[in-house]
């Protein structure tokens, strides 16, 4: 499994009050920007590994990035068979709870973008 979930796409318009509004409405928050970058988190650690997602919007061209993050308790509970990062695709027993949440959240985004949806 890779370590993130990559999604290239085109779209004409300015696609950030879209984003911003789903992150709203999933209870991602906004962690960081740089630039054209946006990154969002959902969870902290505690209870639930964070989720991620990180868009690039460059001119008509938009990447997308999603994953979850497993911190270091987790993996020494693990013994280290589950990685720092994963994405979030289908597949595997490695942090497959939050990797479904984040893929249900990230897919409504998808959707609402007129994407096909991460299976």
């Amino acid at each position: 499994m890779s370590k993130r979930t990559i999604i290239d796409f085109e779209m004409r318009d300015d696609v950030s009050p879209v984003v911003d509004a789903w992150a709203e409405e999933t209870r991602y928050k906004l962690k960081d920007t740089d630039g054209p970058k946006k990154t969002y988190q959902k969870g902290t650690g505690f209870l639930v590994a964070p989720m991620m997602l990180e868009y690039t919007q460059t001119g008509e061209k938009i990447h997308l990035e999603a994953w979850v993050r497993a911190n270091l308790f987790v993996r020494i509970f693990a013994l280290f068979l589950v990685p720092s990062e994963i994405g979030i695709h289908k597949g595997g027993f490695k942090l497959a709870a939050p990797r479904k949440i984040a893929r249900t959240a990230v897919n409504k985004l998808l959707e609402k973008l007129g994407q096909p949806v991460i299976e």
